[in-house]
């Protein structure tokens, strides 16, 4: 071991041997080196294979980032016991500068579910450099993509501000964070190494920079959107894997510029990577209850505090009304005569480069609201306006709206009903970046007021975006993970509950003696099932020994043979009751221990939702980084047609997709798969039932790859094809409106699609 590694280690027991500090659970470890599972210190003469992952990624890939992720020995090596992690930057043979760089992981080689992750690392210093000790989800379809799936960021320090550590949680749909920032160390991230650790408990994390706590939290979630919240502590309840990599440009750091130096400045390194683990965690912990009071609204019914600027405030203070400036822009802003005056210097690369607003506007989900102010300018112009959700993913409540403001004092009006759930912390916004203009803008009189109240809430059950009417049909939402679950228990002895063993999730039943059928049950009320149509009823179960189980919804009652083998069980249904709530019942009373799980009602058809009548049921979009586009279920000018709008289909096929998962293919059966198409441009799509790849890139298309042309007339697409393939339950029905054949299109045009039909040949 080197001699600087032996001095830290002495100098890491005395400020690393503490007690961290406790939480509302009481779940806080206290680490120690005896707690040491695993360590790179790069003492190698290359970097050890058997640690680690080469990533490979085109540039472009995430965030607009410059670099190509390759496994050059230029650009990732060992030398005298670091890791270097090299930034490169070149000339191909047309004169264009492209750059490389590296990324590594663990993944399938060290994954982790708790613990402290620690490293010494010497950042990188230049515009465009973003250096990042992180991890990702070992199963990153546990919980759905990112940012579904959670993320930790360790340590991320940008290149031309490296006075700066930030270390954040992104999770949630809609995408959220939590963020810490530390900058009150008198040493340069980029000047010497800095140890760098977060500490991961079931109900807590804690950061750390050379030994000081300077961030922790103990609030986040994850859901998928129309879907309950996954019980607490998910996402954080999965293993996940360490990366290291070193990103040029993007739409954070920003690119490289004249002043971008890369050689040595353009270096992450890396000293060693520790994991420290306690052989057992208390996993049993409950969310936080977070109570926030709302703000009140003034005697007029505006939520926006001095909204006619009579009183001066500092505008850098995050109270009141904030003055912001990010990118390339500068300004300067004032209160002054009943107005707030911008006067801009540079416009800015962004539309946000300078930004005034005011956060903690309550809005609640279904009230309609109306924004007001007046605007003017010294000069024609443009502003942009809007009200967005800051801890809510950054969604807009209020779209972002360009509007021409003149010389002349104007009152602008919009009306807009809240349709996310309540947030007492909107932001409203006024953007002049990124507009060619730096004519000074003055604004007064803004007003965020009530118009009409949200009806009174209702516990409706409508069908759920999978098309499923059983709600936490995997039993991992709500309290013990049983939420909508009604439970009988008549039986002395029997216990139930869901199993968490390795984030497998099941009902469990455990009767020790025999008991009657109907002793022991669990039912799901409030199905609105309609009369007269067809349903299937579909779940997977297992059970210590074979035995029989009882399920009843909508007057019929159905018999299933259970074995010890997992497997799914299926029954057709019609419903002929004008009940409109109906009711699932499983009894399961029969001695031994029964697994149940993935309980699902839906139409009777392979694809949901095919004539898009409950609007995206059963559907969803998925739109690349470098794509542009928007959708909807037209019912206005078509009989609810799925539209999507296309301004940019990026460069590659599947950047624009509508995808269906979790359709069953049978091996051996042939299939047709069929829709109606068109678009307002002449162009070519392309679809496919393929396998979902997300966890090992394994997209195998089972009925082959389609393209077909569509122009402004409806057409019906069909195709027949075998299933060649093993059995698969959870193949992926995906049109592509990207880039096919190669053919990147930046014209705005509408592809609308209809009647999409999936049926068996027999």
């Amino acid at each position: 071991m080197k001699k600087q590694k032996f001095l830290f280690t002495i100098l890491a027991l005395s400020i690393f041997s503490f007690t961290a500090m406790a939480n509302g659970n009481g779940n806080s470890a206290v680490y120690t080196e005896s707690d040491l599972v695993w360590e790179d210190d790069f003492n190698g003469k290359s970097l050890n294979l058997n640690d680690w992952n080469y990533e490979y990624h085109e540039k472009g890939w995430v965030n607009n980032e410059l670099q190509e992720y390759v496994d050059s020995s230029k650009n990732i090596y060992v030398k005298n016991g670091n890791l270097i992690i090299q930034a490169i930057k070149t000339k191909d043979s047309t004169g264009k500068i492209t750059y490389t760089s590296g990324r590594i992981n663990t993944q399938g080689k060290h994954d982790f579910k708790y613990g402290r992750f620690e490293a010494r690392i010497k950042a990188p210093k230049g515009k465009g450099f973003l250096p990042a000790f992180w991890m990702m989800p070992t199963d990153e379809n546990l919980y759905g993509q990112w940012p579904k799936c959670g993320e930790i960021d360790i340590m991320e320090v940008l290149g031309n501000s490296t006075h700066k550590t930030y270390s954040t949680l992104h999770f949630g749909e809609p995408h959220t964070q939590r963020q810490g920032v530390e900058t009150s160390l008198a040493e340069d991230f980029a000047e010497v190494f800095h140890i760098y650790a977060c500490e991961w408990d079931p109900s807590e994390f804690r950061f750390y920079i050379d030994g000081k706590l300077f961030f922790k939290t103990n609030d986040w979630f994850t859901k998928k959107n129309g879907f309950g919240e996954v019980t607490y502590p998910a996402p954080y309840d999965q293993p996940f894997y360490l990366i290291l990599n070193l990103a040029v440009g993007g739409n954070w750091p920003g690119n490289p510029d004249d002043s971008t130096e890369f050689k040595k400045n353009a270096q992450l390194v890396v000293d060693y990577v520790k994991v420290y683990q306690k052989k057992s965690y208390n996993e049993n912990v409950t969310k936080p209850v977070v109570v926030s009071k709302a703000r009140e609204a003034d005697k007029n019914g505006n939520y926006v505090l001095n909204n006619d600027f009579s009183t001066k405030e500092e505008l850098s203070d995050g109270k009141g009304w904030d003055f912001l400036l990010a990118g390339t822009g500068k300004a300067t802003a004032e209160i002054s005569n009943n107005m707030l005056n911008i006067t801009p210097k540079t416009s800015g690369d962004l539309d946000y480069s300078i930004q005034v607003v005011q956060p903690d506007i309550p809005l609640r989900k279904g009230s309609k609201y109306r924004f007001s102010f007046e605007a003017w300018a010294d000069n024609n112009r443009t502003i942009i306006s809007a009200i967005t959700a800051p801890n809510n993913g950054w969604i807009r409540y209020f779209p972002d709206t360009k509007m021409n403001i003149t010389n002349e004092r104007k009152l602008y009006t919009f009306d807009f009903t809240m349709s996310q759930k309540d947030d007492i912390s909107a932001r409203v916004e006024f953007n002049l970046g990124n507009q060619n203009s730096t004519e000074a803008v003055h604004i007064s009189n803004v007003n965020v007021t009530l118009v009409e109240q949200a009806d009174a809430a209702t516990d409706v059950k409508e069908i759920l975006p999978d098309g499923n009417y059983i709600y936490n049909s995997e039993f991992q939402e709500g309290e013990k993970r049983l939420s909508y679950w009604n439970i009988k228990n008549n039986s002395s002895d029997a216990k139930v509950l869901v199993t968490n063993e390795n984030n497998i999730r099941e009902l469990m039943v455990d009767i020790p003696s025999q008991s009657d059928m109907d002793s022991v049950s669990i039912s799901q009320n409030d199905l609105c099932l309609a009369n007269g149509n067809t349903y299937i009823l579909s779940f997977t179960s297992h059970a210590d020994s074979n035995k029989e189980i009882v399920a009843k919804v909508a007057g019929e009652t159905f018999n299933f043979s259970i074995t010890t083998e997992n497997k799914m069980y299926k029954a057709k249904f019609t419903v002929n009751s004008k009940d409109k709530k109906q009711t699932l019942e499983f009894l399961l009373g029969n001695k031994g221990i029964t697994y149940l799980d993935n309980v699902r009602i839906q139409e009777d058809a392979m694809i949901i939702n095919g004539d898009f009548s409950n609007n995206m049921t059963g559907y969803e979009v998925y739109t690349h980084d470098s794509a542009k586009t928007d959708f909807c279920v037209d019912s206005l000018s078509e009989d609810n047609a799925f539209c999507m709008n296309i301004e940019n289909t990026g460069k590659e096929d599947w950047m624009i997709q509508l995808k269906q998962n979790n359709i069953t293919m049978e091996k051996g059966k042939t299939y047709t798969i069929s829709f109606d198409a068109k678009s307002t441009l002449d162009r070519t799509i392309m679809f496919a039932i393929q396998r979902n790849g997300a966890n090992d890139n394994n997209w195998t298309p089972y009925s082959g790859t389609e393209k077909i042309d569509v122009s402004s007339k409806f057409k019906h697409y069909s195709l027949n094809f075998t299933m060649n393939e093993t059995s698969d339950k959870n193949a992926i029905l995906s049109i592509s409106f990207g880039a096919v054949n190669g053919k990147q299109i930046n014209k705005k045009h509408t592809v609308t699609i209809d009647n999409i039909k999936l049926t068996e040949i027999e």
